[in-house]
């Protein structure tokens, strides 16, 4: 203790032992065994980030529609692997503690000491310096403490409770366990037994451990087998849910459309397993192939690297709600879609926002999808969701326009006039096909798009720009006419005289009107701009959906 403060003291302490209690996964299928993905149950944040150089413009002005979900790992703080978990540091969580309960005794003692020597007035100088060397000698040896720490059976306990959800296995009943690129079929496995931890008798091997001062130790956790059914499902999976959309004709854009499909095809969700657009497709970069499309960034028509996936994950929302699984976010488009219907689709950029669905059924799902003939189809397959007889339509319904945004001034180095588009309200309604023959038609959720503010120049500068533009008509007109004459001159052929003498016709009359393009015109030419999705002509119809059920 002599010379040593806080600081020093702590790390003396920290010096003192080694610490590495490792809990094991005592699971005999472990090889069998898919941790959960606990990093899409933290607190979920949507990036609205810029993107970055070969990325991806955000699309985030769309109405978002996001449902809760039982979270199982709501309680869990740990962050485990599959084999094992490493016991945090208990001691140097509770170094501060230990400090000042050492300070404090050692505060008491030099106390007692001082008391002890005040009572001896009466010796001799000698015997009193003697006295007093002795005793800070008793007190620096009373400095060596066996430390008393604190009762650790508590936090223990909450970890291995912690641990045995983690590391929760249900049993597997011959379910999908993954994907054959080269067949184009799914993989179907065997039976294999499920496993359980038990929380309260691995803490009790934990706490022995840490009793015994044994802080550097593998400890195997203690459970049992779960039974698994000795039957296959193979018989019970199907397509669950499919939908089809049309494509434009533009080639980058169809062939962005075509490697987002690939990336999605073949993933295959355990029960309970939440599924993300872009941690399944990726970032969309121009090193993976994709190229520059169509696409809107702030109400305008740019060129994008991955422009068009958002086509890719509208058929897959609607063929996830046709299969009865739960979506859990979807935000729509900042601008009304034509490749379905407003109302049924789901925007997505790099890195946000996302599109997020759960698989809530009680079997391993997977999923298909590929690009074929300008058409992207996307199925879910699995073991059927809903009521044998039942099936889920989407479908939406226009219920309001909204006003033309205010106009935009622009001069003519930022391009042409435009005329602005009416911005829209929807109803999506779920359609309940039931088993008797009878529907249902329920709201499930709206969704707000924008319109397309006009684009106009300045007053004067539309002015300049016209008055320029007729006068460099005129001009263009006047010496049209000059060249003709002088040609006919020179010329000889129909319409010559005798005397070799050309007969000039009468120069043709150019009004300005008929040969400077006014801002409506211009407007006109530039609303035929193909859009994402969207075919030279500009209004979505029904004709460019094909879809198909369950």
């Amino acid at each position: 203790m002599n010379g040593m403060n806080r600081e020093t003291l702590k790390q003396a302490i920290q010096q003192s032992y080694t610490w590495k209690l490792v809990v094991k996964n005592a699971n005999p299928s472990i090889d069998s065994f898919k941790m959960p993905d606990l990093s899409i149950y933290d607190v979920k944040e949507e990036a609205t980030a810029a993107a970055s150089e070969d990325g991806e413009e955000n699309d985030n002005d769309g109405s978002v529609q996001q449902v809760e979900v039982d979270n199982p790992y709501a309680s869990v703080t740990i962050r485990p692997d599959a084999e094992s978990f490493t016991v945090p540091d208990l001691i140097a969580a509770e170094a501060d503690t230990l400090v000042d309960q050492i300070f404090t005794d050692y505060a008491s003692k030099l106390s007692a000491a001082s008391v002890g020597a005040s009572e001896s007035e009466e010796t001799t100088a000698a015997e009193e310096k003697e006295t007093t060397e002795e005793s800070t000698s008793t007190a620096g040896a009373t400095a060596a403490y066996t430390l008393t720490l604190p009762d650790l059976s508590s936090t223990i306990s909450d970890y291995m409770q912690q641990l045995a959800i983690v590391w929760k296995m249900s049993p597997k009943n011959g379910d999908i366990t993954g994907y054959d690129s080269e067949s184009g079929e799914f993989v179907f496995g065997g039976s294999v037994a499920g496993y359980a931890v038990n929380a309260d008798a691995t803490a009790q091997k934990v706490m022995a451990a840490i009793e015994q001062h044994n802080y550097d130790t593998t400890i195997e956790c203690e459970g049992e087998k779960v039974s698994a059914s000795d039957s296959s499902m193979k018989s019970k999976y199907g397509t669950i849910g499919s939908f089809t959309t049309k494509t434009t004709g533009n080639a980058v854009r169809n062939k962005n459309i075509k490697l987002a499909a690939a990336a999605l095809n073949g993933t295959v969700l355990q029960p309970g397993e939440e599924f993300s657009f872009n941690k399944t497709v990726g970032q969309r970069t121009e090193a993976k192939g994709y190229g520059g499309a169509p696409a809107y960034n702030s109400g305008e028509v740019v060129t994008e690297v991955g422009g068009g996936v958002c086509q890719v994950s509208s058929t897959l929302y609607n063929a996830v709600f046709r299969s009865g699984l739960t979506t859990t976010y979807r935000r729509s488009h900042t601008f009304a879609p034509s490749y379905v219907t407003p109302g049924t689709d789901a925007t997505v950029s790099w890195p946000g926002p996302d599109y997020q669905f759960i698989n809530d059924s009680k079997h391993a799902i997977g999923i298909r999808a590929w690009y074929e003939d300008q058409t992207v189809t996307v199925q879910i397959y699995g073991v059927r969701v809903l009521p044998e007889g039942v099936s889920w339509e989407l479908t939406a319904e226009k219920t309001a326009d909204l006003p033309v945004p205010a106009p935009k001034i622009i001069t003519p180095d930022q391009g042409t006039p435009s005329a602005g588009t009416a911005g829209s309200e929807w109803q999506a309604y779920k359609i309940i096909h039931k088993a008797d023959g009878t529907t249902e038609k329920v709201k499930d959720h709206t969704a707000h798009y924008s319109g397309h503010a006009p684009k106009q120049y300045a007053e004067n500068v539309a002015e300049t720009s016209v008055a320029e533009s007729s006068t460099e008509a005129t001009t263009t007109s006047s010496e049209s006419t000059s060249s003709a004459a002088e040609t006919s001159t020179h010329e000889s052929g129909p319409g010559t005289g005798t005397s070799g003498e050309t007969k000039a016709s009468p120069a043709p009359e150019t009004s300005p009107s008929e040969s400077v393009k006014t801002p409506e015109t211009k407007a006109t030419e530039h609303e035929v701009i193909e859009a994402p999705g969207q075919a030279v002509s500009p209004a979505p119809g029904e004709d460019d959906i094909i879809q198909e059920g369950p």
